[in-house]
């Protein structure tokens, strides 16, 4: 069985190295399918003589960046909602599955995984809606003094941790970050490298990476912790953001128009992912009473 808190409807494929051999009459191929907690499938591909350890290298790379092989991804049975009254609250439980085993029932809604709430934190939010490009203009609306104030800046150049690199092999890696600071290794080798790595980077845009080269900084820190607004701590001398007019203790309202508001069920489908074996602290709440289950992600079902 999948792991069923994504359907594979979700899932969209990539080409995460393409290899091209040439003169080659009869050429090998080497495929392994990898997947992250947002249901975005990555075959590892290698082809011809060195296909092998290219293939490898690239699994290697995506391991590191916090994917999975989707035959080692977990399932515990469930079916989250992500949208409307449905977000956040189960809406299937596979017969059989380690959540019925658990005796999670449709209807529950997951408050907690692991400990960790299900909303995310208006400040998360705000780090969230404000990461992007370098140059490209961020609007905001702000309260101060009890008055909504609009701000308009250009973010201004970030510094992003290291990323993973090739290590050796002859391939050409350019890594992609999202607002976490997660990386995806965008991989080619050969002639088409290029072809393939810009076709990587335009296929998890979507997912909100940006290549490392055009991480943008905002220019102003936030309080994550705060669950009831976000608060902005501080903001950094010479900035576009403080030329702007940003000071500490502004909270954020909005940023391009959009509120400050969570996805529990996009939130708890990221928390549930691991390899199979792994144990999730389940928090769910049945009418007025909270109740708290472990699952032993399971091993899925062969296609």
């Amino acid at each position: 069985m999948r792991r069923s808190s994504l359907s594979r409807k979700q899932a969209v494929s990539f080409v995460a190295l393409l290899l091209v051999c040439a003169a080659q009459s009869a050429l090998s191929q080497f495929k392994t399918e990898i997947v992250n907690s947002q249901g975005a499938a990555a075959p590892c591909v290698g082809i011809g003589p060195v296909g092998a350890p290219a293939a490898k290298k690239c699994v290697e790379l995506f391991l590191d960046a916090g994917f999975l092989r989707e035959d080692d991804a977990g399932a515990t049975g469930l079916t989250v909602g992500t949208t409307g009254n449905e977000d956040g609250v189960v809406v299937k439980v596979e017969p059989g599955s380690v959540a019925d085993q658990a005796g999670l029932a449709a209807g529950d809604r997951i408050v907690a995984v692991d400990g960790k709430p299900a909303d995310r934190t208006p400040g998360e939010l705000a780090r969230m809606q404000s990461f992007g490009k370098k140059g490209d203009t961020l609007h905001m609306t702000v309260r101060r003094n009890g008055a909504e104030v609009e701000v308009a800046f250009a973010r201004g150049a970030g510094t992003a941790p290291p990323g993973p690199r090739a290590g050796g092999f002859m391939v050409m890696v350019k890594p992609l970050i999202n607002w976490q600071g997660q990386f995806v290794p965008c991989i080619g080798i050969g002639p088409a490298a290029a072809a393939a790595i810009e076709f990587c980077n335009h296929k998890f845009e979507p997912y909100g990476y940006i290549k490392v080269g055009e991480l943008g900084s905002a220019g102003f820190q936030v309080d994550t912790a705060r669950k009831e607004k976000a608060v902005i701590t501080g903001v950094d001398a010479g900035s576009a953001a403080a030329a702007a007019g940003l000071q500490a203790g502004d909270e954020i309202l909005r940023i391009e128009g959009k509120p400050l508001t969570p996805s529990p069920g996009e939130t708890v489908n990221e928390y549930l992912f691991g390899k199979t074996g792994d144990q999730r602290k389940v928090t769910v709440r049945k009418g007025k009473e909270e109740k708290t289950v472990t699952l032993t992600l399971a091993t899925p079902a062969k296609k």
